[in-house]
């Protein structure tokens, strides 16, 4: 564990593992144990930066952000401090989206990246799943606000599945404390950092990973925003959540850790194909191509 002194904030990021640099960078609220399930996976194949966005968890603000360029120049400012030139990235919810802005802003900063279950376009939908949540900042008790967290970004049948896990992490959260003036911060800032279609140029190679039944971010959205990511990879992963990542990590990592490695997303030989509905978006081919279960393949 250490600190880094920038610019607006003291900032709180961890070392793990051995390998290629990879930037994880948490969602709404979330800080440096989000990734506590997934860490000692990539750790194995990448040395991981976990940091806690400016005024979350252990790092302490000096300045408020006004946009997510704001959290983008940290993690330029976080990479020089560790004499990084460049890194992957891989960004989770408002994570993701400013791993969109990292990318636009510091394009030759960015070796691959990833972007897992997220948006860069704020439709009446996503504006109003917003609203709701600052709303419901203010007005809802700590605990009715983690549960409905917890509906919005869990797969149904996995909550069936894992009732007594969820509510132990809900009671963990509701112990520890729903930072609520920092992710009202947050969520200002991202209502103020939309982009423009004309300034969108994300030209990194990319994989957007979305869970299937993902009612935060739908991954209608995040197929939008593949189509706009010249040669990007997309991941539907069905009968997932928000969160794929921490649902079904035995088949997203290995094709997450396989795109990072060698530009191309995982394809599960035999049933593990069964998990995945692929569309590759390589500019170089004529048509476009799905991976479905009965073909195991692509086409």
């Amino acid at each position: 564990m250490a600190w880094a002194e920038l610019s607006d904030v003291r900032c709180y990021y961890e070392l793990l593992g051995e390998g290629p640099p990879l930037v994880l960078i948490p969602g709404l609220g979330g800080h440096c144990r989000v990734w506590d399930s997934i860490t000692p996976e990539l750790a194995k194949h990448f040395t991981l930066v976990l940091i806690d966005n400016r005024g979350l968890g252990r790092s302490r603000a000096r300045r408020k952000p006004r946009t997510l360029a704001d959290y983008s120049t940290d993690i330029a400012e976080l990479l020089d401090e560790l004499q990084l030139d460049r890194a992957h990235v891989l960004g989770l919810s408002l994570g993701g989206i400013i791993a969109q802005r990292f990318a636009i802003d510091h394009p030759s900063r960015v070796d691959r990246l990833v972007l897992v279950s997220c948006t860069d376009k704020f439709s009446a939908y996503l504006l109003r799943i917003t609203s709701l949540l600052g709303h419901s900042l203010r007005r809802f008790p700590r605990r009715v606000f983690v549960q409905m967290m917890e509906v919005l970004c869990t797969a149904p049948l996995y909550l069936d599945a894992n009732t007594n896990l969820i509510e132990q992490e809900e009671e963990e959260r509701v112990q520890a404390g729903v930072p609520a003036r920092a992710m009202g911060t947050q969520l200002r800032a991202l209502l103020r950092s939309e982009i423009k279609d004309a300034d969108y140029h994300i030209m990194n190679p990319t994989l957007v990973v979305a869970g299937e039944h993902d009612a935060l971010i739908p991954n209608c959205y995040a197929r939008l925003m593949a189509d706009k990511i010249p040669d990007s990879r997309f991941v539907l992963v069905p009968g997932a959540g928000h969160n794929p990542m921490s649902e079904v990590p035995e088949t997203v990592l290995p094709l997450i850790t396989r795109f990072l490695q060698t530009g191309d997303p995982y394809e599960p030989p035999g049933a593990v194909a069964d998990e995945f509905e692929m569309r590759d978006r390589n500019a170089a081919r004529v048509e476009r191509r799905e991976m479905h279960p009965s073909e195991g393949g692509l086409r």
